[in-house]
């Protein structure tokens, strides 16, 4: 587990790719246009790939991590018990690895068990659908967390697993539920890198201008679980997870592993349930 956590993070932190927002142009004659999501864009996928200047040694790290980032987990190899899926690729395709959700839904994957193995114990959520986003739960406690849509009792694998899926329907009838889709790792390394110094800075330039496109945030954001966007022990910013709760590269990884796949590792533990 040690060195797949390793070589995951090496690939989460070498992608490199460009938002379509971050290609959009904006004159001084345009600030009066919202910033706005120019969707998908067209032609090759201009992402994906190691950023420019690596050595032979790096080129090969990547190259694994890559590799161990679209591999696909077992439950002897640890998933579960409860997951939204077995591998990071799985999830994580468009429009290249390390994007968001790919066209074709691969959850539909979990529950034919002529695929992975599971089925018997598991049905599609409501909110799932073969051609939308793969979306994750979260129940109606404003706890901020994930919630696991699938568990891996009547695995041939864990034949004495007794686990129940969660009930998502009647969560679903009552408007208790809020999703979140996948997001693109892309650039994560050298985010990682940006100094707390200029992301403040950054908040306090050009307000007048960002003001006028709809762009606003602040280093001390305070979200949904109530604490604010800063490592509680050094007092940094934390920017990586649904909510930027997590510090490195290396936490995000390692609860990646736990809370998406169940897969337990040197931060993580215990199984979440």
């Amino acid at each position: 587990m040690k060195m797949k956590l390793a070589i995951a993070i090496i690939a989460i932190g070498a992608v490199l790719g460009t938002s379509p927002l971050l290609q959009a142009q904006f004159s001084q004659t345009q600030l009066t246009t919202r910033a706005r999501d120019l969707g998908p864009r067209l032609g090759k996928p201009g992402a994906g790939g190691p950023i420019a200047g690596l050595t032979a040694t790096e080129t090969e790290m990547f190259n694994a991590g890559l590799e161990e980032f679209e591999e696909e987990e077992s439950v002897p190899e640890g998933v579960g018990p409860r997951f939204n899926f077995v591998s990071c690729g799985g999830c994580h395709q468009q429009p290249a690895l390390g994007g968001s959700s790919p066209a074709a839904n691969p959850l539909f994957r979990v529950t034919d068990p002529a695929d992975l193995g599971f089925g018997s114990a598991n049905v599609i959520p409501s909110f799932i659908r073969r051609d939308g986003p793969i979306r994750v739960k979260s129940d109606g406690s404003r706890d901020g967390g994930v919630h696991a849509l699938f568990v891996i009792a009547g695995h041939r694998d864990a034949p004495n697993c007794t686990i129940q899926q969660e009930s998502f329907e009647p969560q679903v009838r009552a408007g208790n539920v809020t999703f979140r889709i996948p997001s693109p790792v892309f650039g994560a390394g050298l985010i990682e890198q940006i100094p707390d110094s200029a992301i403040v800075a950054n908040v306090a330039a050009q307000g007048t201008q960002k003001s006028a496109l709809g762009i606003r945030g602040r280093a001390n954001r305070i979200n949904i679980t109530g604490t604010a966007n800063r490592n509680g022990n050094d007092g940094t910013i934390s920017r990586f997870g649904w909510k930027a709760q997590n510090k490195s590269l290396t936490l995000f990884s390692g609860e990646a592993y736990n809370v998406e796949m169940g897969i337990t590792n040197e931060l993580f533990q215990s199984e979440r349930d």
